[in-house]
């Protein structure tokens, strides 16, 4: 799973790089994360990181190293699914009512969608995770609804990313002193969607 730093890292990301102009109209958007208080004021771009149902790509062993510098205990792993569920939201209308709220919104998962194609590879590599391709359709779905209490449509377009993250752990008693803990573990090796070759995940620092 990702940690806490790196999901702020995401939002971060998208929050200082991310234009949303749609044509001469640069909307006030704002990105949330989901479960966190924040102005709800239209239109704005909210993150649900998730575990994903499964775990997939398992490693043939799961010990991926020495935990100890002499190997008395060994440190384990795999990969795990995350799935990043990412809503849209806009009104009926913006602009001062010049632009329907659901070209707006279909625009802003768009330009979201595209930006995680062509940058959450390189962004995710340096967390030593990585996009699963397979499982990422890139489908934008329609989730829009109607406000009970305003009495109008909210306009909600979503996709879904599925990353694949290191599940690691050792058994290293506590209060352990008889030899160092190891800095790091060169490298962890996992099936691939076709179980016919090993890929690489890079280098682990612990």
């Amino acid at each position: 799973m990702f940690s806490e730093d790196q999901r702020d890292e995401i939002i971060e990301d998208i929050n200082d790089n991310l234009s949303f102009v749609y044509g001469d109209y640069t909307p006030p958007v704002k990105v949330y994360r989901y479960g966190e208080g924040f102005d709800k004021k239209l239109p704005y771009v909210l993150f649900e990181f998730q575990p994903a149902s499964r775990n997939k790509f398992r490693s043939i062993s799961d010990v991926i190293g020495n935990a100890t510098t002499t190997g008395q205990y060994k440190e384990y792993g795999f990969c795990q699914m995350e799935v990043i569920n990412v809503y849209c939201y806009s009104g009926e209308f913006h602009n001062d009512f010049s632009l329907n709220g659901r070209k707006l919104t279909y625009h802003l998962a768009e330009t979201v969608m595209k930006y995680v194609q062509r940058n959450w590879e390189k962004i995710f590599w340096d967390m030593y995770a990585s996009l699963d391709r397979a499982e990422t359709l890139y489908s934008i779905k329609d989730a829009s609804h109607y406000d009970d209490n305003s009495g109008s449509k909210i306009y909600c377009y979503s996709f879904d990313v599925y990353a694949r993250t290191q599940m690691r752990w050792n058994k290293i008693p506590t209060g352990f002193d008889e030899e160092d803990v190891c800095e790091g573990i060169s490298e962890i090796s996992v099936e691939t969607d076709t179980d016919e070759e090993l890929e690489l995940i890079g280098s682990i620092t612990i």
